[in-house]
Formats: structure tokens, sequence, C-alpha cells
């Protein structure tokens, strides 16, 4: 407890140079998200491969349908920009989630016709990873033919002379994922249908059970009157009910969902910590992110590396996912070779049922292995892609086989991949 209040008074004197880092960035990814929203080709620089992708394959999903889906985050000089204190330690990395309250706007059209407009209030949080040693300019030699390259070259394009491909960490600082959360309007609810409708119940009663019994004149006037203001009592009485059952149901879920998170930032470091001693949740968080909406927006599964399972995708009608921010831990083992963790996923979706855009809250069950003998490594070591049939250079990260000689690569030897993924509610 003592290192959360470190946190938050870190928070109101500026923090220390990752803080102060993370939150420039953050703010510069939130321009970049804007920009975006004005230009389809664009995709945010400050993203991580992973995220990049992604856009890219919603990008896809998008125009499949004939959809586009424009955010934005929308600031003034009060916004204020903090850094969560709720982060893990590692060896490794650095992990800051820079927190800004902001305004959303976010647009969905079909063509050129705006089909549904979305606005609130809320916060966006991004995380921000730094390495703790790394040289994006640093030279390396390539191993298949010797030529020097730097180490952003090999990462996004491959050997510029024999395009060989590599397996290696992203370049930091990135944002590795980020999530909005909606602050829910509680106090702009207006209490007028309550009281209207508690008058209009009050004033039937009355004509139905009391009129009779009145005559005409002042007392059945005044009675009529304090009919009223009684029926005005138990509207608002009935509209602050109201108001705290939808507060107490919000609650819920998100106890449910910190809840969730909590047991994972407790648990499975722990377990992992027998097999990677640089494993850390926050930077494992992201991971699960990607692969979550790697896997909702590609559109089958025949060559997808990530996923172990051949077939169509089943979630093609989604075209936007909002990630909820949070990731449970049901179990996790290993059988000496592999681990295998199976994680439940918050997020909240938009698809399209017919020509309508609906939205729904979901929890999506992810089982994920890797081999016991992979290390989360941001440093600039690199593996070279190459198929044991063949020895022809892949990249293996987007490709489930050669494509030389069809011969299957086996990424859970070198990175997470997914072994089984469903939807759990909808």
């Amino acid at each position: 407890m003592a290192g959360y209040w470190e946190a938050v008074k870190k928070n109101f004197t500026g923090g220390d140079a990752f803080d102060r880092s993370a939150k420039e960035l953050h703010k510069s990814f939130m321009k970049e998200m804007n920009y975006m929203a004005e230009d389809d080709t664009y995709i945010p620089k400050l993203s991580s491969m992973d995220m990049k992708y992604n856009f890219l394959l919603q990008k896809n999903r998008e125009a499949e349908y004939g959809v586009g889906v424009k955010s934005r985050c929308i600031t003034d000089e009060r916004s204020y920009t903090g850094v969560s204190a709720l982060m893990g330690s590692d060896k490794r990395y650095v992990t800051r989630i820079p927190v800004t309250a902001c305004r959303f706007e976010k647009e969905y059209f079909s063509g050129n016709k705006r089909i549904k407009r979305e606005r609130y209030g809320g916060t966006i949080s991004s995380y921000v990873v730094f390495a703790q040693t790394q040289d994006p300019g640093a030279s390396y030699c390539c191993p298949n033919c010797g030529d020097i390259n730097k180490v952003s070259q090999l990462l996004e394009q491959g050997c510029r002379s024999c395009r060989t491909k590599f397996m290696m960490p992203d370049l930091y600082p990135r944002i590795t994922y980020y999530y909005s959360q909606e602050e829910k309007p509680y106090h702009k609810t207006t209490p007028l249908p309550f009281v209207l409708l508690g008058i209009l119940s009050a004033v039937i009663f009355f004509f139905l059970y009391s009129s009779k019994q009145l005559e005409i004149g002042f007392e059945y006037y005044f009675a009529l009157m304090v009919t009223a203001v009684c029926g005005i009592v138990f509207g608002y009485i009935f509209y602050a009910l109201g108001m705290i059952f939808l507060v107490i149901l919000d609650g819920i879920r998100s106890s449910s969902r910190c809840s969730a998170y909590n047991k994972t930032k407790r648990e499975l470091p722990g377990f992992m910590q027998n097999y990677d001693p640089f494993f850390a949740v926050d930077f494992f968080a992201g991971k699960v992110n990607s692969l979550l909406k790697t896997l909702i927006f590609t559109d089958n599964y025949k060559n997808c590396s990530v996923y172990e399972k051949d077939g169509d995708n089943p979630y093609k009608d989604i075209v936007d996912v909002d990630y909820q921010g949070a990731i449970g831990l049901n179990n996790a083992v290993s059988d000496g070779r592999y681990v295998y963790i199976d994680v439940d996923v918050y997020a909240r979706t938009a698809f399209m049922h017919g020509r309508r855009l609906k939205h729904r809250d979901e929890v999506f069950n992810m089982k994920l292995c890797r081999s016991v003998n992979v290390h989360d490594d941001c440093n600039a070591s690199v593996h070279n892609i190459e198929c044991r049939s063949c020895g022809a250079s892949f990249n293996a990260v987007r490709e489930k086989n050669c494509p030389y000689c069809r011969s299957a690569y086996n990424l859970r030897d070198y990175d997470w991949i997914v072994t089984d993924f469903e939807r759990k509610t909808g």
C-alpha cells in the first residue's frame, strides 16, 4: 500500500523521467488517433507492430462491410493527464500507464452517410512500454548474407539485401495497447419522465378510487392538488431508486472486472517466474489484447499463425472492439515443455446485424500456449525465420505455413499462440 501512495504522490510532483516521457507520448498518440479519424490510410506511428497490424486488419473489415469507424479524443486546457499507480514491476521493461480525462466522439459511417454517433465523457489510458537497454539505430550483421543493417530495418522490412525475415522484439518506446472508460452521465439524467409518470399515476388513482367520494368543490380540487404533489414526491423517489440501482449494477460489473484482473496480477507472475524471470503482467495483457483483435479481424484462420485452429472466422460481423482494460485468469499449467494459460478478456464490440449497427459487452475466453524456454526479451536479439524443410525465409509471425513448400511452422516455440478462442457471453 505504501508503494501505491508513493506513486500517487509522484503524480502531483510530475513523476520521474519515465512518467514525464510517457505523458508526452500518450498525448502524441491521442493526436495520432484523431488524425487517423481524418485520414483512413493513416496508422499511428507510436503503435507497436502488433497494433499496426491489427489497425490494418480492422480497416479491411470495415471496407468489407462498407463501414467506417472514426474515433476522436477531445481535450482542452483543463484536461489532466496522470500516471496510474497500479502498475506491475519487471526487470527489463518499464511500463507506464498515462490516463487522460477527455470527451470521446465516435462516428460510424456507411459510405458517406453517418449511421451512428456516440458522445460521452471518460478517460483514455495507454500502456507505454520502455526498454531498459535498446538501441534501434544499432547495426546488426545479417546472419544470412552478411550485410550490415540497422535493427529498425530488420524489424520493419527485413534484410535490405537478401530480404531475410526475422523474429525479434518490437522497438521501444511503443504504445502496446490502449482502452477507454466511459464516465456514466447519471447527473445528466433528468427526473422529469419519472415525475410526470408519478403525477399521472397519482391522478389516475384519484379518479378511480377517491373522486367519487367527494363532491365538486374546494375539497375536491384540494385533494386533487395534494394527490398531484404526492405523485411528484413518489416520482422523485422512483428516480432516485432507479439511479441507485444503475450505480449498483455498474459497480457490480466494474468490481467483477477489477477482481478478475487483480487475481491475474496476483497469481500469474508467481506461476510464470518459474519459466520466465522477465515476465510482466502488463506486457502480457498487451499481447493478449493484440491477439484478441487479430482473431476477431482475421477473415480466415487457415493461415493465421497465432491460432492453431483452422476454418472461417465466426466473428466476421464485428467491426470495432473496445478493450475494457481487464483480463481474468482462469488457469495456468505446464507440461514441462510448454506453459498453458486460460484467460477471459473483457471487451465491448460493435457489430453489424443485417444493415444495423449494434453494441454489446462481451467476454471472450482465450487459451494461450508458449514454450517454457522463451523469455520476454525487449533487447535487440533477432531470430532468423527459416523453414526447416526448404530453408526459405518468410514472415512466420503472419503466416502459419511456409509459402514455398507449405510446411507448418510451430510459432509456439518462439512466441505466444492461441490454442482455443470462443465467446463466453454476448
